[in-house]
C-alpha cells in the first residue's frame, strides 16, 4: 500500500492552523481588545487537543483515500474533531447553562451559554463520522449498500447528503445569529425618578424611599428573547467600600417577540431604611448595576450593565 508523505505533511500543516494556531492568535486578539479573557488551563488544552487533532489529520492522510484504512482513520478523525468543537463550545459542562465564554468590555460584562452549538457541531461530526465508516465498510466488502428510494443511492451518499445538509443548517444558523445580534438594541433612560415618602418623624425608620429607572428592549431580529428577567441593584459608591443600599430581584418582563419592541419598561428598587438619613443630607455617587438573564435562539444569555450617576440630596 502506498504511502502518501507528502499529502500527510500537507494535511498535518493546515490541521496545526486550524486546531492551534487560528484559536490561539483569536484568543490573544480578542485579549488585547478587552472582549474576551481565557485561562492558562483552557489554552493548554486547546494546544494538547490540538496536537492530537494533527496526529490524526496526519495519521487519515497516510493512506491513499479509496483505501478501508483512509476511510477509518478518516471516521477517527471527524469523531476527535467534533468533539474538539464540543470542548471549544463548552459542552463538557453538565448541569450548566452559561458555559465558558465571557465578554467583558468597560461597563458591560456578558456571559453566553453556547452548548446547543457544541451539541449541533457534534452530532454533524456524527453524521459525517457515519459516512466515512459505511465506506469503509463498503471498500473493504466491496459491495455497495444501498437503500431503496426512487433511484439507489450508496447507504454512505446517504449519510454525505445529510451531513451536507446539517453542515448548510448550521451555517444559516450561524449566519442568523450574526444578523438577529446585529439587530438587538437596549437603551437605559437617562434619567431616573427617586419616590420619597417622608412621615415627618426625627426617626427613618417609618420613612420609604424608591428609584425607578426606565429602559427600551428593541428586538429586530429573526428570533424570540425569551424569559428576559432583570435585577436591579443599587450601590453608595461613594463609601469605602461600596455599600449596596437596594436591590430589586427576580422582575420578569416575558417574551419579546421577534420584529417587535418593548418600550418605556420599568422597575423599581426599594431604598434601605438605615441609608435615607445620609442620602438626605449629602451628595453621593451612586452606581447602577443591572443584570438581565434571558433565552435567545436557543442560546442563554447573561448581560450585566453597571454605571454611575450622581446624587443630589
Amino acid at each position: 500500500m502506498e504511502v502518501q508523505i507528502g499529502k500527510m505533511i500537507l494535511y498535518g500543516a493546515l490541521s496545526a492552523l486550524f486546531y492551534i494556531v487560528v484559536p490561539l492568535v483569536l484568543f490573544e486578539v480578542l485579549q488585547v481588545y478587552n472582549i474576551m479573557t481565557f485561562s492558562a488551563a483552557f489554552k493548554t488544552a486547546i494546544i494538547i487537543f490540538g496536537i492530537i487533532g494533527v496526529v490524526i489529520s496526519m495519521a487519515r492522510h497516510l493512506f491513499p483515500k479509496d483505501t478501508p484504512a483512509n476511510r477509518l482513520v478518516a471516521f477517527g478523525a471527524v469523531i476527535y474533531s467534533g468533539i474538539y468543537l464540543f470542548y471549544m463550545f463548552g459542552g463538557f459542562t453538565p448541569g450548566v447553562a452559561l458555559g465558558t465564554y465571557r465578554i467583558d468590555l468597560p461597563m458591560i460584562q456578558v456571559l453566553l451559554g453556547l452548548q446547543l452549538i457544541a451539541w449541533l457541531l457534534l452530532a454533524s461530526s456524527g453524521i459525517r463520522a457515519l459516512q466515512y465508516l459505511v465506506e469503509a465498510l463498503e471498500l473493504r466488502n466491496k459491495k455497495e449498500y444501498n437503500v431503496n428510494m426512487r433511484k439507489q443511492f450508496k447507504l454512505s451518499m446517504l449519510f454525505k447528503i445529510f451531513g451536507t445538509i446539517m453542515g448548510l443548517g448550521i451555517a444559516g444558523y450561524f449566519g442568523s445569529l450574526v444578523y438577529s445580534g446585529m439587530n438587538l438594541g437596549f437603551d437605559v433612560h437617562d434619567t431616573f425618578y427617586p419616590n420619597y415618602d417622608w412621615k415627618g418623624t426625627p426617626s427613618t425608620a417609618d420613612d420609604t424611599f424608591n428609584i425607578t429607572m426606565t429602559f427600551d428592549v428593541d428586538n429586530q431580529g429573526i428570533y424570540a428573547i425569551y424569559d428576559l428577567t432583570m435585577n436591579f441593584y443599587i450601590y453608595n459608591a461613594s463609601a469605602d467600600p461600596s455599600v449596596k443600599i437596594g436591590e430589586s430581584l427576580n422582575s420578569d418582563y416575558g417574551t419579546i417577540h421577534s420584529f417587535s419592541s418593548q418600550p418605556n419598561n420599568n422597575i423599581t428598587v426599594d431604598i434601605d431604611n438605615s441609608f435615607l438619613a445620609a442620602l438626605n443630607a449629602s451628595a453621593a455617587t451612586l452606581e447602577f448595576k443591572i443584570s438581565f438573564s434571558t433565552l435567545y435562539a436557543g442560546i442563554f444569555i447573561d448581560l450585566n450593565i453597571s454605571f454611575e450617576v450622581p446624587w443630589t440630596p
